[in-house]
């Protein structure tokens, strides 16, 4: 049964004559003088994807020859698979064989046994060769076939966060800095393994990775001879195992053994017939035993939970200290905001640092109660971890409270404030919080969106700012780096008070247990909140092991004082603006008699002056100087930070039995250090206490015109902040000064050029 002729639409009666005359026969008789001795059946995929296959007679192994006419095969033929050029090059000679007067069907590359070319090389081969055809050919407009080299590979696309694929690129090295070293000494034996380590990596059983996980624990010296912090938690070892599972994954293209994986994280006897008799009495050293011999601290790190009283003391030390400067106000103004948004959406650093204007959506809402109108913000995080897919984007609408008891707290009064400075709206009249107050939603309407500029879509929120030259460059379009929002972060914490290290994810601890203890929230809306594929990530990892729970008042049937749990639960608990945060010339003094020190100077002591005698000075011998003299400088800096996190941590019990002692003395004068610690005052901008002035106020009226003139003043003392040049970070110690205790503050200008709030900085676009 012949096929029925495809009509397409736009082309005449007669290319439809044409088309339907042509003929596809590779075993007919015309094409017998050629010696095609091939079977047309075995070849099924030369046709066009979208036409049905031909049918054929019943009761016949071939179709029928000869047809007069016959449907032909068009252009989509030769977009074949990668690979399958033979396809590609019979589906481009049939096409040309049916143009012409000579009905002699070529004889197909494939099949005569000739040199298969490449799918590119013959796309453009029948393109030259059918382009004098009647035929209305698609190759076109048909895109290029890509290339290996041209796609991604699976270890581009796995989805993995940027900091898992930098510990996966970790273990990679070190794994084959691993063989190298197996490898000089197995260098003698022939087809050594440990010359390939992707094959040593395939090869690689209990006894090879147990010895692999000893040798990274004994590592001193890292990349570039870096000296290695080390592994002293057993947290960080299996960080590390799971690391090197991701790397024997991605080489071997497949997971690791389960059998083998359980061996490595259980102690026993190994029955597996695999190893032979003599390994089945061979005793297995799991991680775990790994971790005993080598004294790994089992005990997880503590996760202290950041509720928003802790906020409180925080901003305030952001907003008032100048123990830490910036080159222009916007960047105080972003670390402002930045512990607002990880409190009130516990969302990751990286998803909010890549907060775009896009991400935004202002609008006008009507107050279901009644009220004025109130504006809310809508946050899109866009950039939320995922893996194995796509994550969908959270929005958190963040509405505005009227008569809130603190503008600190408000993350309006600074989101707003950034984007007034940035010109960010899209009617020309919206350019302050006075404008936008006089709009009104419309009857029959819940709300009035107020867009943003379209062309500062790509702008982010925490944008970077950098001082070249003297002159400050602010990049809209390029986010602030993690690493400078993390040390922001962790400075002002110290600054104020904190025990602990202050990061990100402590927002999500308090969060998370929040969300978990409300319930208001189910398991499921938690997971999407938090982005947890399931509820027991967050107990595996973020529910604090100090138990905040009254069990005292719920075994004695009384009520649970659960202000009492979470006060002494939070991070607030151990706050004390005394803790030192420098180390005193004396302190510093020490350092210098560390044997370690002594060692690498006296390393470099003598090198220099072997140099010095030396009459030729080689470029290599002056790189190995200048590599003395970082090891040197390294070293002292090591020693200095680890004297510093050593007097932190003794402050607390030596500092308490001072004040154990000054109080059962029943002196109500503190001592003459601690009076001197607490009578420093910083040296404000006047912007600065304008500022200040502005966000530390209370609602003092119940009229709403107050109240929004008090937000309003707030949120434009933000926006004129924010073209402050503060004077850069300061460099080397800062010296303290005193002044009387019954004398009234006064503060002074720094010696570094203030700008004023109204006029306009030195900036570069």
């Amino acid at each position: 049964m012949a096929r029925c002729p495809r009509t397409y639409a736009g082309r005449s009666s007669d290319d439809e004559e044409t088309a339907s005359s042509t003929s596809f026969r590779l075993d007919s008789d015309d094409a017998a003088g050629v010696d095609l001795k091939t079977d047309v059946t075995d070849v099924t995929d030369v046709t066009d994807s979208d036409v049905p296959p031909s049918t054929r007679r019943r009761d016949k192994g071939r179709p029928r020859q000869n047809r007069s006419k016959q449907r032909p095969s068009w252009g989509k033929s030769h977009k074949s698979e990668k690979g399958s050029s033979s396809l590609s090059r019979l589906a481009t000679d049939s096409d040309c064989s049916s143009s012409g007067d000579d009905k002699k069907i070529r004889k197909p590359a494939a099949l005569s046994g000739a040199p298969t070319r490449n799918n590119d090389s013959n796309t453009s081969s029948s393109d030259d060769d059918c382009s004098g055809s009647g035929f209305d050919s698609d190759s076109d407009t048909d895109p290029d076939i890509d290339s290996d080299g041209e796609l991604s590979s699976d270890s581009d696309d796995d989805g993995y966060a940027d900091g898992t694929r930098r510990n996966i690129t970790r273990m990679d090295e070190r794994w084959e800095r691993y063989c190298r070293k197996r490898n000089k000494r197995y260098r003698a034996l022939p087809d050594s393994l440990w010359a390939n380590p992707a094959s040593a990596l395939r090869e690689a059983r209990k006894k090879e990775l147990t010895l692999f996980l000893h040798w990274c624990l004994r590592l001193r010296r890292g990349k570039n001879g870096r000296k290695l912090k080390g592994i002293k938690k057993f947290k960080s070892l299996d960080t590390d195992w799971k690391s090197f599972l991701r790397h024997y994954e991605k080489v071997t293209g497949e997971p690791m053994d389960n059998a083998l994986g359980r061996r490595m994280r259980k102690v026993g006897i190994n029955r597996s017939p695999d190893y032979g008799r003599v390994a089945n009495l061979f005793l297995l050293q799991s991680i775990r035993r790994i971790a005993r011999e080598h004294d790994l601290d089992t005990d997880e790190k503590e996760k202290t939970l950041m509720f928003i009283e802790d906020v409180v003391p925080l901003q305030e030390t952001t907003l008032r200290t100048m123990e830490k400067r910036f080159d222009l106000g916007l960047q105080r103004m972003q670390q402002c905001l930045y512990p607002l948004m990880a409190c009130f959406t516990v969302n990751r650093i990286n998803a909010m640092r890549r907060l775009q204007y896009q991400h935004l959506q202002c609008s006008i809402q009507r107050d279901p109660h009644g009220g004025p109108p109130r504006i809310l913000l809508e946050i899109k995080y866009k950039f939320a971890k995922k893996y194995m897919g796509v994550t969908q984007a959270n929005t958190f609408p963040l509405p505005e409270i009227i008569y809130g008891p603190s503008l600190m707290l408000s993350p309006h009064t600074f989101l707003l404030g950034i984007l007034f400075h940035d010109d960010a709206f899209r009617a020309p009249g919206i350019k302050s919080m006075e404008d936008l107050r006089r709009l009104w939603v419309e009857d029959g309407r819940q709300q009035m969106e107020v867009p943003l500029k379209r062309d500062k879509a790509k702008h982010y929120v925490f944008c970077k700012v950098k001082c070249v030259r003297g002159k400050i460059q602010i990049h809209r379009d390029q986010p602030i780096s993690q690493s400078t929002l993390s040390r922001q972060l962790k400075v002002f914490g110290e600054i104020a008070g904190f025990k602990w290290s202050l990061f990100t994810h402590r927002f999500r601890y308090g969060g998370g247990t929040i969300l978990n203890e409300s319930g208001l929230v189910s398991d499921a809306k938690q997971n999407l909140i938090m982005k947890h594929a399931d509820i027991r990530t967050f107990l595996n990892h973020y529910l604090p092991r100090r138990i905040n729970t009254d069990m005292q008042a719920l075994m004695r049937g009384l009520k649970p004082d659960s202000a009492m749990m979470r006060a002494v639960t939070r991070m607030g608990r151990w706050i004390d603006r005394r803790r030192p945060r420098e180390l005193t010339d004396a302190q510093k003094a020490t350092v210098e008699h560390d044997p370690e020190l002594q060692k690498a100077i006296r390393k470099w002591d003598a090198f220099s002056k072997k140099l010095q005698r030396s009459q030729k000075k080689t470029g290599r011998k002056l790189d190995k100087l200048d590599k003395l003299k970082r090891g040197v400088t390294n070293t002292r800096n090591r020693l200095l930070y680890a004297l510093r996190q050593r007097v932190r941590e003794e402050f607390d019990e030596e500092q308490v039995v001072l004040d154990i002692e000054r109080q059962l003395a029943g002196t109500a004068i503190l001592d003459e250090e601690a009076k001197e610690q607490l009578q420093i005052e910083e040296q404000l901008l006047p912007q600065q206490i304008h500022l200040l002035g502005k966000l530390m106020t209370w609602p003092t009226s119940l009229s709403v015109e107050a109240e929004w003139q008090r937000r309003n003043e707030a949120t434009e003392a933000v926006r004129l902040y924010c073209d402050v040049l503060e004077g850069g970070p300061r460099r080397g110690r800062r010296p303290k000064q005193t002044v009387p205790v019954k004398e009234p503050r006064k503060p002074s200008l720094p010696r570094e050029e203030v700008i004023a709030p109204t006029e306009s900085p030195l900036l570069t676009p």
